[in-house]
């Protein structure tokens, strides 16, 4: 009988774990839950655009269909489309859940949250004739190289957007437009960038309607100019939002300045602008530069840009801290580098080349500091490596090279300035003489305060009209009341800071005219030069070029136009 109960109770284990088994086992195979995929998983587009996915999905073993879900909406046909408000603020990310879920008992799902991040919205501009109508905000626009652009009137990239135009690209600019404008301008808005990055190659040029290639230096005030505007600090009365000069001031898209010194407004690299400088508002002399700068960031790139033929400045900057590299101004009417409103940046590499004609020449550096004068945001640049020719010995009507004016407190330093008619330097003098303020850039050269001093060093100032010695480069400043600067200081910093003065010319070669006659290299490298600020290259001579290397020669106007060689 025991042996009976004993057989009988290990008959009942092996059947209660047999029965065991099998119930563990139906699980592990039901468990495995349905397959999903979807593509893309994740992905950017513009507000108000729509997103297609592709979804596959496969049911568990032993289930028969699956039913897919998109945040609750029952997806069919493999894809499901998503399109996103069009009030969408840009960098939102919008996640949708996706769910798969099979026939089976009890039923499992599989999910998947794919991701759309609200970016600019792209758009390839390929009809040749921009207007303003074309650029909106919060967009990207891709010019194409293969086209020849005509920009008709006043046309703003505006906040948000990104206007690309790849090397080799021309536009020509319409000169009497089929809008309301008295000329037509490109101009890059605060919060807006341009990416125009040329090659040494394939340059980017933004020139007149009728640029045919007969073009003379005379013939400016074609269009406008290139103005770009930002973020950085800039000041005028106490103001730090400013309207740039030419723009209605009812037109909240000219204005400029702010809190961001590293605001970026784009690159402009490789770019050749040519036969500027009429007026935005029709005016005449309120005319625009071939290139404005106005509160424009140090996270800004500008590098390799020439400007041909502009009836007033070169290049004028309006506050702000970029940094600007290799450019060349040729043939403006006004001044070739003006400054003004507290620039505090770096220029390297200026070359300017002015006219020969008796009139309507300034200066080739008027820096001003600050208006008022005793602004708290003053211009501070550092110059170095400049070569400035001027208008030739025998010009009359002209004043001098370089005016440093009101509360300028930057340098000059390693440059060559040759053939003017007289004048080297003006350090203004406003007749103040309290030392309570540094309200000029005669104080500022002769006190230090707060880490900013006027500093000429190590300049060569060749071939002046009547001068014999540094000293004689040197100008009276006539301030309020008649008071007269005191020129010994000047003449002073001149001798003291290793400045040297020659009675002939030391560059290779002057033209004027088309002729491949214009070498701006100098016979001899001079390599007493001194150490450059931080974030400037220390090159071992004086003046934008080497006796080696024209970096104007190929890509630039001067090159194509055959006032120089190519090489």
């Amino acid at each position: 009988m025991k042996k009976l109960s004993y057989l009988f109770l290990i008959l009942a284990g092996i059947i209660f774990t047999v029965i065991s088994c099998s119930d563990d086992e139906e699980p592990a195979v039901n468990s495995v839950p349905p397959t999903l995929t979807v593509t893309p998983g994740s992905t950017g587009v513009a507000a108000g655009e729509t997103v297609t996915f592709t979804v596959s999905a496969s049911p568990r073993t032993g289930a028969t269909s699956v039913t897919v879900t998109a945040d609750g909406q029952t997806v069919s046909g493999g894809s499901y489309d998503y399109t996103v408000d069009g009030a969408a603020t840009e960098g939102t990310e919008i996640t949708i859940t996706f769910t798969a879920t099979d026939d089976n008992t009890p039923p499992l799902s599989t999910s998947f949250d794919a991701t759309i991040t609200v970016g600019k919205k792209t758009v390839d501009v390929t009809d040749p004739t921009v207007t303003d109508a074309t650029f909106a905000a919060n967009t990207v626009y891709n010019l194409d190289a293969s086209v020849e652009y005509l920009f008709d009137g006043l046309v703003y990239v505006e906040e948000g957007s990104v206007l690309n135009i790849p090397a080799g690209t021309l536009i020509k600019f319409k000169k009497t437009p089929t809008s309301s404008d008295a000329t037509s301008s490109l101009i890059i808005t605060r919060g807006a960038q341009i990416i125009a990055e040329g090659t040494s190659d394939d340059p980017i040029i933004l020139t007149a309607e009728d640029d045919d290639g007969s073009l003379a230096p005379a013939d400016n005030q074609q269009w406008a100019g290139l103005i770009l505007l930002g973020n950085a600090p800039a000041e005028k009365d106490g103001a730090t939002e400013l309207q740039i000069e030419g723009i209605d001031s009812g037109e909240p898209r000219g204005l400029y300045g702010g809190s961001d010194p590293a605001d970026n407004s784009g690159v402009l690299k490789y770019v050749s602008i040519r036969f500027t400088g009429f007026a935005l508002n029709g005016v005449a002399g309120d005319e625009i530069q071939g290139l404005t700068l106005g509160g424009i960031g140090n996270g800004t790139t500008i590098d390799y840009i020439d400007i041909f033929s502009s009836a007033d400045d070169g290049v004028e900057i309006f506050g702000g801290t970029v940094n600007i590299k290799h450019i060349s101004v040729a043939f403006a009417t006004d001044d070739d580098f003006d400054f003004d409103l507290g620039w505090t940046g770096h220029g390297q590499f200026l070359f300017a080349l002015m006219g020969d004609e008796t009139v309507g020449y300034d200066h080739s550096g008027e820096w001003d500091g600050a208006d008022p004068d005793d602004a708290t945001l003053f211009s501070a640049p550092n110059i170095y490596n400049a070569t400035f020719i001027g208008p030739g010995t025998t010009a009359s009507g002209r004043d001098k090279a370089i005016l440093m004016r009101e509360n300028f407190a930057g340098k000059l330093g390693n440059s060559i300035l040759e053939g003017f008619p007289g004048v080297g330097i003006e350090v203004q003098d406003l007749g103040d003489g309290s030392g309570d303020l540094p309200n000029d850039s005669y104080e500022r050269l002769t006190v230090e305060r707060d880490g900013y001093q006027v500093e000429i060093t190590n300049n060569t100032w060749a071939n002046f009209a009547g001068a014999t010695d540094l000293n004689s480069l040197v100008k009276a400043s006539s301030g309020d009341g008649g008071y007269v600067g005191q020129t010994t200081d000047v003449e002073a910093e001149l001798a003291d800071n290793n400045n040297k003065f020659s009675a002939t010319g030391i560059l290779t070669s002057v033209s004027r005219n088309a002729d491949g006659g214009l070498d701006p290299r100098p016979l001899t490298e001079d390599t007493e030069v001194a150490t450059v600020p931080a974030g400037l290259d220390q090159v071992d001579y004086r003046g934008a070029f080497s006796a080696s290397e024209n970096w104007l020669g190929g890509w630039s106007s001067l090159s194509q136009l055959g006032y120089m060689p190519s090489n």
